[in-house]
């Protein structure tokens, strides 16, 4: 235990403020001096980041100063207690360990069905004594150099640089550019330059944009070496793949040679070089795997030239590293450090005081223009802006009223005669799913303010009155009708103090209507007239519960590190009083976090009207903004449209093909314009000469893992800007739009004016620039650790620690983060106890995914369900696709969408998944743009997922996992693609460690340090049922209405004693025994139950001293510190050894992806689908369809007429093929087949009754509910049976033996037979009355519109069996269903009491009695944008396995809701 001696003794009289209020406080309100809480801030910093475990603050602090330690520490997850009295008083922080916390019991119950299904792979297959050792944790290490020296060799087989020798260069080519080159202003200190490299080993060189330094330095190097007979070798790195293909054939351009000779280039996947080669242009990373395969690959280097140092990219950074040290070894080599806007005193520092060579750039003049100079001259404004200028009038008048607001006692007596109010009743049990959202997606446009009827602006002023006045908490159910009903913003403000719904509530500290104001879109950063937040209405009243509601909240929404109206605010004395208003009117307009594309449009078409010609260069922070400027300027804005043919659009980013970039740089014809949108690649890595003007957003996207400094912390001042830090401590990371850096934005200037003086245009104020940072803060400080370290690995010295590696880095990460990094990787089994890399780690550090990601992806390549996973794994890898709006009502809307994306299945990663597969198929039929603005979803984030997914499937190509033939090719990785259950437990096995367990008894969701998880509000599980008024104890809800204990998510953001989780999905507890916790599990981690030990004494780890009687009977099965499992001996054991055989299947496949699989690897994984799938189907989880194929199944209107997807129908069921000696066939089905509904009979369904049924062989066959969902992973096609055998069978499971014989005997031969190789169809029927029912029942015939004929007809002749389901409108029922047994005559019938029905066709009618709508409530129809069943259209054709869910509700309807439908 140690005391921090930052904290000097504090007397009395420091206090500041009253200590005993009675009420929490925020840290802003406990008043304590200013060095004692920077001194407090420095000791719990220091501490956070140590090894220590506790520290202890002294007795002379004050009450108020510990109050501050107390909730900075809640702030910062730790533990604070103070304990002793007086004198002896005394502090303590701990960290949290999880130890200090109660968990509910983690129990886990197998079926029947399981266990058998365990015992008999377990029978066939034990586990070997061979797999149980390599199971075990190693006590020794093993041949590390062996192994990393293999492994090292197959992980330098893409993207390493050629071997090759010096020579002597041939003499230059003269060319056209050779006057071009004697302009260039480096030109001038061609001797300077070389000499000094001659007598330096390192020298930095500082050359302005426009100077030269890139194509011309390294042909300086060339001259002087063919002049003086030197032989060389020089690799010449650039931080893009395009700029050094680029640079490479302008250099051979110059030279008057092709590429491919002196002059060469190499990229990851291609490659323009040969044995005479002396340059090569290369990317960072190749550089990198050159090295990785051993310091001697630069032995017969002689320059090495990195450029654009200053990007300071994790490669280049980690280059520096590798290099400072190969340059001691190899005394022939030099470095040259080449940028644009180099940091020169920290590599001068980094490398010991080398020559610096400053070289200066084009003598054209670059005018400049800020945010406030935009505004003034182009006369920019909008309508929030006026709204502002009228606003402002009303200002002091509202912080007036509101000033009274706040200064109301709280013991305001009401009135006696409290004003009446009228609520008719808000159906809030109405859940807004069941009218297809219509109701939502009706009010998605909210009443301005300015247009809401005088009587609305009474009635909401005078709830808001109510609630703040009289905390007349009823007044809520007023406000929301009237903001449901009469569209008023959820945000409206209060007429006479701007106060809003969330603000009164959050400052009365009722935090359930705060919950619901939240779910309902409210927005958290609005300000009241005096610039306060909710945030801070519930500082100033003390209401704790609240702020902790609050904050947790804000934090989970990255907002505030580009608040600049602020900076306004702070620091004016450089404006003029109209700059100061114009910039605090558009700062009120528009939300610092986006880039106004708006004003770019409008000073876009300032140039073009009323400036030269000239290119026109836009830099936008990522692909989602050039996007949306192309589409405006292309499609929605007619100033641009209809004059497309003058103008000339690209788009610069990271993915575009070298040949869209060639054409980037030519010069376009005279009278048309180009405009160049560009990321930052055109900051340095491309160079347009014809660019005049700059636009530049101020903006760049970057992950970002923030370390925490002393500045970022809750009491800084000043001119800081405080950015919101991620705890890298858990890792969270982001993907987050940031300012650059004043080095940047100087670089973008300098792109104008390359050819002619320039103009500037810069999206931000001066302020805003002087407050930038000198430069970006390198990768190395910003990346995820664990891919960090993963790349250490690769690089450093085999005994060398990751961490000792990485402090050599110019600004290494601090050493306990890249400790807990190097903890995860090994929590995640990619690394063992030395730090050495196991088979995972090796692929992981070769997948273009985040470690975790990348498990994921390869446990679902051994799962055999790989496109589902690729998808989403590639999605949390970039971003959720899913758009948040800014109006209340239409985040209402966006949620609603993202329900219906889940189909019922408490998955959000489901919602991600069917939102893509949706999205693919809009694309395909070529409406993907209006699809996106429909489901409020990114088209540029779907298209950087498509891009995603092929780069990763193609290095899953390269590594084996995926063959292009046989086993192991496209269709075999996909074989259980269609089972949710699978890819849930790939996404388990991936996702570890990031689980919560939910304790039934507190109604709360509990982590391994957390005692209260919540779901964050864009979870869909955050809302069991969409409804329109959220419940008010919503948290509480949705925990009770989840089907399993189990939850895992892909992000956890915290702030004080809340954390927030988002992307979860509900899991079995099978799932996380099996696919959680490290692989290797000590001897011990199956520990017997006392009433099973001999000497009857209990562990000493058992969870409570007093172990009941339930639970002395039960085993422990302990996976980590906190995955602790109760469950019986029998189940515990088998679980133990099938997560034994996964294990051991799963290693043996890193080991040799592409071996074929043997005879007990395909029974080991047929064992675990069973397993899944039934538990899955305990847990009354759904099986959601058509989430395995690629793309989205088309539906019948679609399909050719000749199917190329038929595939045999008759397959066995998972228990008749699950442990049968049958060799698994290598004809696989497609996934590209819509469902494996076509090709599976229904089968047996016991009334919804979970027990097993017994076949004649006393197999144990798995067919409880909903059992067809789940496919044989591995089954072989079996041989029809005969049609009417096959026909009985499913006519039996529907309706019974006696009506199903009947049926086949009056069938006869009349009916075409069954096509056993066809799939069955499902399709609703609408009937305008009941009566035609009654006749169709009575004479076994039918008659639908001449539009549906067709389709009908061709699906009785192209499927086995064609059901109809029937329903009258408006009955709120399904009237029952039959079976179609004729085509479509031409016949007409004299019966039907409506005209226009075409002719008649026979039907086989098996069930007659009525169906509630509400038993088929859960049932989304894929094939009709994820509709619920019962709002089908007439002739809707539904998803084959939501049919046949559909039809088996028949078995399920209770004897007194069983009325005929006659």
């Amino acid at each position: 235990m140690s005391r921090p001696s930052s904290v000097s003794p504090r007397p009395s009289s420091a206090q500041s403020g009253p200590s005993g209020s009675g009420r929490a406080k925020g840290l802003k309100d406990i008043r304590i001096d200013e060095e004692v809480k920077i001194a407090v801030n420095i000791a719990l910093e220091r501490f956070r980041y140590s090894d220590q475990k506790e520290t202890e603050f002294p007795s002379s602090l004050t009450s108020t100063e510990r109050a501050f330690i107390h909730r900075l520490c809640q702030s910062l997850g730790l533990i604070s207690k103070s304990k002793g009295k007086g004198a002896n008083r005394y502090l303590t922080v701990k960290k949290k360990d999880g130890s200090e916390m109660a968990h509910a019991m983690m129990s886990c119950s197998l079926t029947h069905n399981t266990k058998h299904a365990v015992r008999s792979l377990i029978q066939r297959f034990p586990v070997t004594n061979k797999e149980r050792t390599e199971l075990l944790p190693k006590t020794e290490r093993g041949n590390v150099f062996a192994v990393e020296a293999e492994n090292r060799e197959m992980s330098k087989t893409s993207g390493r640089l050629n071997n090759g020798i010096p020579q002597v260069p041939v003499k230059r080519g003269g060319s056209e550019f050779d006057f071009f080159r004697q302009s260039l202003p480096v030109f001038e200190k061609q001797e300077d330059i070389v000499k000094i490299i001659k007598d330096n080993k390192v020298v930095l060189i500082v050359g302005e944009t426009g100077s030269g330094k890139t194509t011309q330095i390294p042909q300086f190097l060339l001259d002087d070496c063919y002049k003086n007979g030197i032989p060389c070798r020089i690799f010449c790195t650039q931080p893009r793949r395009l700029a050094a293909i680029s640079v490479a054939e302008r250099v051979a351009a110059e030279r008057g040679e092709k590429i491919g000779q002196t002059i060469g280039y190499q990229i990851r996947l291609e490659s323009r070089v040969s044995p005479k080669t002396l340059l090569t242009f290369c990317t960072n990373g190749v550089l990198l795997r050159t090295l990785m395969a051993g310091d001697s690959t630069l032995s017969t280097v002689t320059h090495v030239i990195v450029d654009e140092v200053h990007e300071r990219d994790r490669f280049s950074d980690f280059l520096l590293t590798k290099l400072r040290d190969v340059l001691q070894k190899h005394s022939c080599l030099k470095l040259i450090l080449s940028s644009a806007a180099l940091d020169v005193n920290l590599f001068l520092r980094y490398f010991g005081g080398c020559p610096v060579i400053y070289i200066q750039g084009r003598p054209f003049e670059i005018k400049e223009m800020f945010l406030e100079d935009i505004l003034r001259t182009t006369g920019y404004t909008n309508k929030e802006m006026l709204k502002y200028k009228k606003e402002k009038q009303r200002e002091e008048k509202q912080q007036t009223t509101l000033t009274e607001w706040y200064s109301a006692q709280d013991n305001i007596i009401k009135p006696e005669s409290q004003r009446q109010r009228t609520v008719p009743a808000v159906p809030e049990d109405y859940d807004l799913l069941d009218d297809g959202g219509d109701t939502v997606f009706s009010q998605l446009t909210e009443k301005d303010v300015n247009c809401l009827e005088p009587w609305l602006v009474k009635e909401m002023d005078a709830c808001l009155s109510d609630i703040w006045l009289q905390k007349d908490v009823d007044a809520f159910a007023q406000l929301f009708h009237l903001i449901l009903t009469e569209n008023v913003s959820v945000d409206y403000r209060h007429s006479e103090t701007s106060a809003t719904p969330l603000m009164v509530a959050a400052g009365r500290g009722f935090s359930s209507q705060v919950e619901q104001l939240i779910s309902m879109g409210a927005n958290v950063h609005s300000k009241a007239s005096n610039g306060w937040m909710a945030l801070d209405w519930a500082r100033h009243f003390g209401q704790t519960e609240v702020v902790d509601l609050l904050e947790s909240y804000s934090a989970s929404l990255e907002f505030g590190n580009l608040d600049e109206s602020s900076l306004v605010q702070a620091d004016c004395n450089d404006l003029t009083s109209e700059d100061r208003e114009l910039l605090k009117a558009y700062h009120h307009s528009f939300d610092d976090e986006k880039v106004d594309l708006d004003l770019i449009m409008h000073l876009l078409y300032n140039i073009c009207h009323n400036c030269d010609s000239g290119a026109i260069l836009i830099f936008l922070p990522g692909y989602d903004e050039i996007v949306g400027l192309r589409d405006r300027i292309l499609f929605d804005d007619k100033r641009f449209a209809d004059n497309a043919h003058r103008y000339q659009v690209f788009m610069l980013h990271s993915n575009m093909q070298t040949s869209d970039q060639k054409k980037v740089l030519k010069i376009p014809p005279l009278g048309i314009r180009k405009i160049i949108l560009s990321t930052n690649i055109a900051e340095t890595s491309i160079t347009v000469n014809d660019v005049i003007f700059v636009i530049d957003s101020g903006k760049v996207k970057e992950a970002k893992m923030h370390y925490p400094q002393i500045e970022d912390s809750c009491f800084s001042t000043g001119k800081k800007i405080i950015k919101k830090s991620f705890d890298a401590l858990n890792h969270v990371t982001m993907l987050k739009m940031v300012w650059i850096s004043k080095a940047s934005a100087i670089q973008r200037k300098g792109r104008a004016g390359r050819c002619r003086p320039g103009i500037c245009f810069r999206l931000f104020s001066k302020l805003r620039f002087q407050n930038m940072l000198e430069f970006q803060t390198p990768e190395l400080l910003r990346m995820p650790l664990q891919e960090l370290c993963l790349h250490t690995k690769l690089l450093a010295p085999i005994n060398c620690p990751i961490a000792d590696f990485l402090m050599k880095a110019p600004e290494p990460p601090p050493t306990l983060i890249v400790r807990n990094a190097v903890q995860m990787l090994k929590t995640i089994d990619a690394m063992d106890t030395w730090e050495d890399l196991t088979e995972l780690g090796y692929h992981l550090a070769d997948l273009p995914v985040e470690p975790h990601l990348g498990k994921m992806v390869l446990c679902a390549v051994v799962l055999k369900c790989l496109d589902p996973i690729l998808t989403i794994a590639c999605t949390l890898a970039y971003r959720d696709p899913f758009v948040l709006p800014t109006q209340a009502s239409q985040k209402r809307a966006a949620m609603l969408c993202r329900k219906r994306f889940t189909a019922g299945t408490f998955s959000d990663h489901m919602a991600l998944l069917r939102a893509f597969q949706a999205w693919q198929k809009a694309r395909s039929d070529g409406w993907e743009r209006a699809f996106c603005e429909k489901n409020f979803l990114s088209q540029a984030t779907m298209e950087i997922i498509i891009g995603m997914r092929t780069q990763l499937l193609g290095q899953l190509r390269a590594s084996g996992f995926v063959r292009a033939r046989g086993g192991g090719d496209i269709r075999d990785v996909n074989t259980n693609s269609e089972n949710w259950a699978v890819v849930k437990a790939a996404l388990v096995a991936g996702i570890y460690p990031n689980l919560v367990h939910v304790d039934r008894e507190n109604v709360v969701l509990t982590g391994p340090k957390e005692k209260k998880v919540r779901f964050h509000p864009t979870s869909v599980l955050s809302q069991p049922q969409y409804k329109k008024i959220p419940p008010a104890n919503g948290q509480a809800a949705a925990i009770q209405a989840l089907p399993t204990d189990w939850l895992m998510y892909d992000e956890m953001t915290r702030a004080h004693r809340i954390a927030n989780i988002r992307c979860c999905s509900v899991v079995t507890p099978v799932s996380v025994v099996i696919f959680s916790g490290p692989a290797r599990l000590p001897s011990n981690a199956l520990q017997e139950p006392s009433s099973f030990r001999v000497d009857g004494v209990s562990n000493d780890s058992s969870d409570s001293e007093m172990e009941d009687r339930t639970t002395a009977n039960l085993a422990t099965l302990k996976l980590d510190e906190w995955l602790n499992f109760k469950l019986e001996p029998e189940a515990a054991s088998l679980l133990l050894q099938l997560r034994q055989k996964w294990h051991s299947l799963f290693l043996r496949r890193m080991r040799a992806p592409s071996k074929p699989w043997s005879q007990v690897d395909e029974a080991t994984l047929r064992a675990i689908i069973a397993v899944l799938s039934t538990e899955e189907q305990s847990a009354g989880l759904q099986q959601p369809s058509g989430i395995g194929q690629r793309p989205r199944p088309m539906s019948s209107e679609e399909l050719p007429l000749t199917s190329s997807w038929r595939s045999n129908n008759s397959r066995k069921s998972s228990a008749e093929t699950e442990f049968s000696d049958e060799p698994s066939s290598s004809e696989r089905v497609h996934m590209k087949s819509p469902s494996p509904a076509f090709h599976q009979q229904l089968k047996y369904k016991d009334r919804g009754v979970l027990h097993p049924k017994r076949s004649s062989d006393d197999q144990l066959s798995v067919k409880s509910a909903d059992s067809s969902s789940y496919p044989s992973p591995c089954a072989s096609p079996s041989p029809p049976s005969s049609g009417k055998e096959h026909l009985l069978q499913k006519l039996r499971t529907l309706v019974g033996e006696q009506q199903a014989g009947a049926f086949l005997q009056k069938q006869g031969s009349k009916s075409p037979s069954p096509r056993p190789n066809m799939p069955i169809r499902f399709f609703i029927m609408k009937s305008s009355n009941l009566r035609n029912l009654e006749i169709s029942q009575q004479k076994g015939i039918w008659s639908t519109t001449p539009s549906n004929e067709r389709k009908l007809n061709r699906a009785f002749w192209e499927s086995s069996t064609v059901y109809l389901v029937f329903s009258v409108q408006g009955s709120g029922h399904f009237q029952g269903f039959a079976r179609m047994s004729s085509e479509i005559g031409r016949e007409k019938s004299q019966d039907w009491g409506s005209t226009g029905l075409g002719g008649v066709f026979k039907v086989e009618w098996i069930r007659k009695e009525s169906l509630p709508f509400q038993y088929a409530h859960h049932l989304l129809n894929p094939w009709n944008d994820n509709k619920k069943v019962q709002i089908s259209r007439d002739g809707q054709e539904l998803e084959p396995q939501v049919g046949e869910q559909l039809l088996q509700l028949w078995d399920r309807i209770p004897l007194g809701d069983k009325n005929p439908a006659h």
